[in-house]
């Protein structure tokens, strides 16, 4: 009896977790600069796929993205999955301004999302990508949650021409916003080049009137003035520059402003099904003590380590701006636990068992009968592996796997 508790109380708080388990959405957008051609003598293919592997995004949002090529080698190399769960956009060169490459582009979790509309808001200088996608919830077809993207690269640099032509473009976003469905969530990113939250730019972004109201996740607002260029203040959100020297395509400077954005519509904010993650809008790889410093100083230590830090050196001038929504849908294929195992056999089981996933190994397999008795325990699974359940008795049974700090626990059958 001791066992079949014990096996309840697993079960049972395994499952009130995940009805009541909120699902995160994780957000990031990266200037890539130039990619994959503008830094000479460096591949940046493997220091991409390593900083993506470490961030694991939901989405991601580009600026500097060259061409076709180096989108594709982002998509099929740097987001390669076992399980293929990254899709893209389809490439176009910027329509706006008179240069064709350095374009925005967008990539997705085709488990958690799916994109319905590409479109572009043309500007005088570049595209600002407009992206319309799904969620991919149990009751999509008909309750549908919709996000539309946004992904622009404005007009660089300071003084007030620049500070107008930033205004320009984003005017030409708050314009096409009219068109957004207000129960929409929308989400606009990318390299702003914003000195201070009083600039013309900023404050349109986030004006009370917009059609669909804007805000920044750091608070930001017409009542509360941010000055984040050169200041201390807010160094643990600088995303710019990684180097301190300019070298090559990279700008240098120091890690000393915050040009990197992602701003949120207020329905984000209120307490609805997909809402921000309090606290979570991170400059990837900043640590907060690498003011007016190279990104893999050795004085910059914390959370993020030397080795990410020096993938991100290497990769680009900006570092990743981060956030986390969260949502208490149910996902259309929402797995019980985080740890994505499947029973490869079809069900009822013969004489053997295996399992795949998104995984090498697994750390311990543990089979329990229907009393909670543990009649199978293996140490250091291998993927498809076999288990041999010939002395096992006809039955239901609970599989429980582990792995680091994930879990998974599947019912099945057994009958010869």
């Amino acid at each position: 009896m001791k066992n079949l508790f014990i096996l309840l109380v697993i079960i049972f708080s395994f499952i009130t977790t995940y009805s009541t388990a909120q699902t995160q959405l994780k957000i990031m957008s990266y200037n890539l600069l130039k990619y994959p051609n503008g830094v000479s003598g460096i591949n940046r293919k493997n220091d991409l796929r390593y900083i993506l592997n470490e961030a694991q995004p939901d989405i991601l949002m580009v600026c500097e993205l060259q061409d076709e090529q180096g989108s594709n080698e982002i998509l099929n190399y740097c987001l390669s999955t076992p399980d293929n769960r990254y899709s893209g956009a389809t490439f176009e060169y910027n329509h706006s301004g008179i240069y064709r490459d350095l374009q925005q582009m967008i990539y997705y979790n085709n488990q958690k999302f799916q994109l319905i509309n590409s479109d572009y808001v043309t500007t005088y200088l570049r595209d600002i990508n407009h992206y319309t996608l799904k969620l991919l919830t149990v009751d999509a077809d008909t309750n549908p949650v919709f996000f539309d993207f946004y992904v622009a690269h404005l007009k660089s640099s300071q003084g007030s021409y620049n500070e107008n032509k930033r205004l320009d473009m984003v005017n030409d976003f708050v314009n096409d916003l009219n068109n957004v469905p207000q129960d929409h969530y929308v989400i606009f990113a990318g390299d702003f080049n914003l000195y201070r939250s009083t600039e013309p730019a900023f404050q349109k972004i986030i004006d009370p009137n917009n059609h669909i109201i804007m805000k920044d996740p750091l608070g930001c607002s017409a009542t509360n003035n941010c000055f984040w260029h050169n200041n201390t203040t807010y160094a643990q959100f600088d995303t710019q520059s990684t180097h301190t020297q300019s070298v090559s395509s990279y700008v240098g400077g120091g890690l000393n402003d915050r040009f990197d954005f992602i701003m949120l519509s207020e329905n984000l904010f209120s307490n609805n099904s997909v809402q921000y993650q309090n606290n979570s809008n991170t400059a990837f790889g900043n640590n907060g003590d690498c003011f007016n410093n190279n990104i893999n100083d050795t004085d910059c230590s914390g959370s993020f380590d030397m080795t990410l830090r020096q993938h991100l050196y290497n990769m680009s001038d900006h570092l990743p701006d981060t956030l986390i929504l969260e949502t208490n849908l149910t996902l259309s294929n929402q797995e019980i636990s985080n740890l994505d195992v499947r029973i490869n056999e079809a069900l009822p089981v013969n004489n053997q068992i295996s399992f795949s996933g998104d995984f090498e190994n697994i750390d311990k397999v543990i089979i329990y009968d229907t009393t909670g008795k543990q009649i199978y325990i293996k140490q250091n699974y291998f993927k498809n592996e076999i288990i041999d359940l010939q002395k096992i008795k006809n039955g239901i049974y609970f599989v429980e796997l582990k792995m680091n700090e994930k879990l998974k626990i599947i019912k099945f059958a057994k009958s010869v």
